[in-house]
């Protein structure tokens, strides 16, 4: 039986083991504050009970295997009990104990190698952790989890797994009416881990969108597998991941190690899978609940209500950041919503509805209803309700109310946005609750919730990504031998020839003037003044040669490139676990200076790379800019392609060319850094 489906047991039981003191204690409680009819089995061998509920003195004192038991004694302790659950046929267990893997050797004590151990004695049964919170399965009154939390019963909401126990906390706290179905923790990862819950997650239909709160994918091909499955099932996920800072790029000597470390790979990564990116709890929060409430957009077009011109000025700053559009409206429907108002108000988007008809529910129905029966994907009202108790309010749910009815009457999406958090009261809620309306909570927040929902809307999980692993030990292979396996796998680089100084003169001849000149061996030759580019003689050739450092014993000579139309960034690097990353970007000296790339994951597919570029600052030049001939997108594309097949069927660790050089009907690798593993 495969471990996710082992896990299916373990976050669905029907009877819970619990090992331990004061955390039993709290997972008792818990589990009894949130509904949970199964059985519950304490087991203590000095205590008659705990939190009531009857002890059994040991493993062998069970009525039968528990689906799960949460284990909360400290490490040693904790292998003895996965041990004896293992052997009994236990469903599972939940590690509450840390000092394992996490903690590296301390007193002496590894704790990588405890963590071995506790896998070995824990077999076939899946484990959570250890160094883990616990888990909460809120469809069926489940609470492994031994602390306080926001849960509550549900019938159906979001999943969220999450390598953090304390974000994991905070989530289930949250006041912004999300559902939440699940909240897994998977501490460590040592046998169960984030791609056995998403299959769990998945397979259950109470399930309405999943969230990921994560550092790292263990298995990012599995994963990928799971996002199309997901998708399959219109069910789709939303990721924070952190920990996502350049330093963690793999080889120092690239451009693109800089450029491209680990954010831009698991940017790479999730966009591949279809899987949305935020960047903070809230945005995920506020992701979910629209998900969970009507799915994906069908696009990015929204049209934005408020009665404040300060709020539509807003509404249009900040959506900047987005890729959500606020087009005007068209001349029959500009009449349209103008009939129905005063001659003072001046119909725009966002539009700034004014207050004279505020309160008047009929009056803002009609208004609404004419500004939803057009193109857009959504419409938001922003609306902001005084929310203390001793504050009226009335006319704020009136406007909820004018949004739903409008909602109603046209059929189409519509949300209510508070600008700050907190200013949302229970009577809105329940008026967009009735009205099939999603309230989402502060602005920026709200609108990165949308502009996700929308990328979602119109990207759908890819192509597998190609699997690697991490080189052992690497090298740098000199820019001579790199163009000759360049060659042999069919990307094209300037004539040239490896030479000595003393028959650099006689190789320029022969290969035919302008030529440029490369002392090898230096990973960055131009911060060394070791190229010299468009040599046109044998007495310039001489002088280059003289003024390059006199430690450099060969050199490349090569043809010079002419009529450059643009010089471009292209490399492909194996970055485990994520796969081969395929970088694109501005070349040459623009480099660092522009940082202007973009990434995808290998394989790719000649319109993905096309895309790709177009995305680049650089897009014009290559376009053809102010008259200027165009660049010969398909020679590069086809360069791109055979540096990937390179890459992966070399089993290279890194290969970066640097600039590859395009002209109108070429495209030509004029600078290779290549990086392998030792054998």
């Amino acid at each position: 039986m495969a471990a996710d489906q082992l896990l299916s047991r373990t976050l669905n039981p029907r009877s819970i083991a619990l090992f331990g003191a004061s955390p039993a204690q709290s997972v008792i409680e818990q589990c009894q504050k949130l509904g949970f009819t199964g059985q519950l089995w304490p087991v203590h061998p000095t205590r008659d009970s705990i939190a009531g509920v009857k002890c059994f003195k040991s493993i062998d004192d069970l009525p039968s295997a528990p689906d799960v038991a949460f284990i909360a004694v400290n490490r040693n302790a904790t292998i003895d009990v996965v041990a004896g659950l293992a052997k009994i046929g236990s469903g599972g267990a939940v590690c509450y104990a840390s000092g394992f893997a996490e903690s590296g050797t301390q007193s002496g004590v590894d704790g990588v190698e405890l963590q071995k151990r506790l896998v070995e004695v824990a077999g076939a049964m899946p484990l959570l952790g250890p160094n883990c919170y616990g888990y909460i399965n809120s469809l069926d009154g489940v609470a492994l989890w031994p602390d306080q939390h926001g849960c509550k019963p549900e019938a159906f909401g979001s999943a969220i797994v999450s390598q953090s126990g304390n974000v994991g906390l905070n989530l289930t706290l949250q006041q912004r009416d999300l559902n939440l179905a699940y909240l897994v923790t998977v501490g460590n990862q040592a046998v169960a881990g984030v791609e056995d819950c998403l299959e769990v997650f998945i397979n259950d239909t109470r399930v309405t969108s999943i969230g990921l709160f994560i550092e790292a994918i263990v298995d990012p091909v599995r994963f990928a597998q799971l996002a199309h499955y997901a998708a399959q099932r219109n069910l789709r996920i939303v990721a924070l991941q952190t920990g996502r800072s350049e330093a963690g790029a793999l080889i120092a000597a690239s451009h693109t190690a800089s450029l491209a470390g680990r954010r831009r790979a698991y940017e790479a990564l999730f966009a591949r899978c279809g899987v949305a990116m935020v960047d903070s709890p809230t945005e995920l929060i506020e992701t979910l609940k629209l998900l969970n409430q009507g799915g994906v957009l069908s696009g990015n077009k929204v049209v934005s209500l408020s009665c404040s011109g300060g709020e539509a000025s807003l509404v249009a700053d900040l959506s900047e950041k987005t890729s959500l559009r606020f087009e005007q409206f068209s001349g029959e429907h500009h009449q349209r919503i103008s009939a129905t108002l005063t001659e003072l108000v001046t119909v725009g988007n966002p539009f700034d509805y004014h207050t004279f008809m505020w309160g008047d529910r009929v009056a803002t129905s009609n208004t609404f209803a004419e500004v939803m029966n057009g193109p857009q994907d959504v419409t938001m009202l922003i609306l902001d309700t005084p929310p203390r108790v001793d504050q009226q309010s009335d006319s704020w749910t009136v406007a909820a109310q004018s949004l739903g009815d409008a909602a109603a009457k046209t059929n189409k999406r519509g949300v209510v946005v508070a600008t700050i958090a907190e200013c949302v009261t229970a009577d809105v809620r329940a008026a967009a609750r009735a009205a099939n309306l999603t309230v989402l909570q502060g602005l920026q927040e709200s609108l990165a919730a949308l502009d996700a929902a929308s990328w979602l809307g119109a990207n759908m999980p890819g192509e597998l990504p190609a699997a690697v692993v991490a080189p052992r030990a690497t090298k740098l292979v000199d820019e001579a031998e790199a163009k000759e396996i360049l060659s042999r796998n069919g990307v094209a680089v300037p004539t040239g020839a490896r030479s000595n100084r003393n028959d650099i003169g006689a190789t320029a001849k022969k290969i035919g003037y302008p030529i440029t000149l490369k002392g090898l061996g230096l990973a960055h030759k131009s911060e060394a003044g070791a190229v010299r580019i468009g040599i046109k003689d044998a007495d310039e050739l001489n002088a280059a040669a003289n003024q390059m450092p006199k430690e450099i014993a060969e050199f490349l000579v090569e043809q010079t490139v002419t009529n450059i139309v643009a010089e471009v960034l292209v490399s492909v690097r194996r970055d485990a676990p994520v796969g081969w990353l395929v970088t694109l970007g501005a070349g040459g000296v623009y480099t660092e200076l522009w940082r202007d790339t973009v990434c995808l994951l290998a394989p790719a597919s000649n319109v993905e790379i096309k895309q790709a570029l177009q995305k680049l600052r650089i897009a014009p030049l290559l376009n053809g800019f102010r008259g200027k001939p165009a660049a010969d997108i398909e020679s590069l594309v086809g360069l791109i392609q055979k540096l990937i097949g390179t890459a992966l069927n070399n089993e290279l660790v890194e290969v970066e060319l640097n600039p590859v050089l395009v002209t109108t009907n070429s495209a030509v690798a004029v600078d290779a850094l290549m990086i392998v593993e030792k054998s």
